[in-house]
C-alpha cells in the first residue's frame, strides 16, 4: 500500500513538472502533432494541381478544344491566357505558373514550355501535360497507328540540361544559415545566462541594443565569409548567377540577418541552453527544411499548409534565390519574398529588443 502511495506521489509530481515546463509541453504535445501534420498530411511528391498559362497562335477551334481538355483535367488549372510569345517570360515570373502550353494550327505544332528549376517536378509536369495533349490529338486526328501521333515539343526553361544541382543548392545554403546564425547565435547568447554573466551585465550601463549588437557583430563578419563560400559553391556546381550579383548577395545577407534575429528571439524567451537548442530545431530547422520547397515542392501541399509555408523565412529565401540566380529577375519581380524576409527580420528584432530590455531591467 505504501509503495502505491510513493509511486502515485512521484507520478503526480512528474506530471505537474511537465505541465509547468513549456518546453516539455511542446515536446510531448505539440511536436507529435507537427510531425504528423508535416509528414503525414502536408508533404507529398504527387502533383495535386499544376497551374499553367496557354497561348494560341491562330486562335483556332482546335486550340480551344485542347485548352478545354486541359482545364477539364482535375490536376491542371489554366490561370492565365497569353496573346504573344513575348509574354511567356513574364508569365514564368509569376511563381504559381509551372508551364505554358502553346497551341498551333495543325497537328504536331503544340509546344510546352516547362519551368525546369526542379527537374523532378518538371518531368512530372511534362508527363501530365503530354498525356492530355496526346489524348486530344488522338481524338482530333484519328489514326490507326498510335505511334504516328507526334508528341508535343518540350522546352525546358532556366535549367535546360535538367541539372540536379539546381534544386538542392538554395536549400543547402538555407540549412547552413539556420544552423550558424540561428542555433549557434541563440546558444551563444543563452550561455551568458547560464554562466551568470547576464547578472554582471545588468550592473553596467548597458542597453538591450548594446547586448544584441555586440553578440551579433562577429556573425556579421562571418556572413561575408559565407557569401564568398556561396559564390564558390555556385561555381563548383556549374550554376551561373543570371541576375544582378549585388542583389543576389544582398538577398543572402538579408536571410543571414533574419536567422540572427530568430536566434536572438528564442534566446531572449528561454533561459536554458537545452531549451534554446530544442526549440531552434523544432520551430526553425524542421519546418523550414521540409516545408520551404527544398525537399518537397510547395505547390504539392494543401492550400492552407502552402500558405503557411510561403510565409516562412526559408521559403522566401529559396524563392528569391531562384528568382534572381536562376531566372535572372530584377528586384521588382523578386520583391515579394524580399519584403517577407525584411518584414520578418524587423519584427523579430524589435520583439527581441523588447524582451531583452525587460530581462535586463
Amino acid at each position: 500500500m505504501r509503495t502505491r502511495k510513493v509511486i502515485r506521489s512521484i507520478a503526480v509530481k512528474e506530471f505537474r513538472h511537465i505541465l509547468r515546463d513549456p518546453v516539455s509541453c511542446l515536446l510531448l504535445f505539440l511536436m507529435p502533432v507537427i510531425i504528423l501534420v508535416i509528414f503525414g498530411y502536408a508533404l507529398s511528391f504527387e502533383l495535386n494541381h499544376v497551374n499553367i498559362a496557354v497561348l494560341s497562335r491562330d486562335r483556332s477551334v482546335s486550340s480551344e478544344k485542347l485548352f478545354l481538355r486541359l482545364d477539364a483535367n482535375p490536376k491542371i488549372r489554366i490561370v492565365k491566357r497569353l496573346y504573344n510569345m513575348q509574354d511567356i517570360e513574364e508569365a514564368f515570373a509569376s511563381r504559381n505558373i509551372r508551364a505554358v502550353v502553346v497551341a498551333g494550327e495543325g497537328l504536331g505544332e503544340t509546344e510546352v514550355f516547362v519551368d525546369a528549376m526542379i527537374p523532378m517536378l518538371a518531368m512530372s509536369t511534362e508527363n501530365l501535360l503530354g498525356e492530355v495533349i496526346l489524348r486530344n490529338a488522338a481524338e482530333t486526328h484519328p489514326s490507326p497507328n498510335v505511334q504516328e501521333l507526334p508528341e508535343p515539343r518540350i522546352r525546358y526553361l532556366y535549367n535546360p540540361a535538367l541539372k540536379k544541382e539546381y534544386m538542392p543548392v538554395p536549400g543547402l545554403i538555407m540549412m547552413v544559415f539556420l544552423l550558424v546564425y540561428s542555433i549557434m547565435l541563440g546558444v551563444s547568447v543563452n550561455r551568458e545566462k547560464v554562466q551568470g554573466c547576464i547578472r554582471l551585465l545588468r550592473l553596467t550601463p548597458m542597453r538591450a541594443s548594446d547586448l544584441m549588437a555586440g553578440k551579433t557583430a562577429p556573425y556579421f563578419l562571418i556572413a561575408f565569409f559565407h557569401l564568398g563560400m556561396i559564390f564558390l559553391v555556385c561555381r563548383l556546381f556549374g550554376i551561373e548567377i543570371l541576375g544582378n550579383r549585388m542583389l543576389f548577395f544582398g538577398i543572402c545577407f538579408l536571410f543571414a540577418v533574419c536567422c540572427m534575429s530568430l536566434g536572438l528571439l528564442i534566446s531572449a524567451c528561454f533561459d536554458r541552453q537545452l531549451d534554446v537548442l530544442i526549440l531552434c530545431w523544432i520551430i526553425l530547422f524542421i519546418p523550414n527544411v521540409f516545408m520551404s520547397g527544398f525537399v518537397f515542392p510547395v505547390s504539392t501541399m494543401p492550400p492552407a499548409i502552402g500558405a503557411v509555408a510561403r510565409s516562412m523565412p526559408g521559403t522566401a529565401f529559396i524563392d528569391a534565390f531562384r528568382d534572381v540566380a536562376y531566372k535572372g529577375n530584377s528586384l521588382s519581380v523578386a520583391f515579394r519574398p524580399i519584403l517577407i524576409l525584411a518584414g520578418e527580420t524587423l519584427g523579430f528584432t524589435l520583439l527581441s529588443y523588447v524582451i531583452f530590455s525587460i530581462r535586463l531591467r
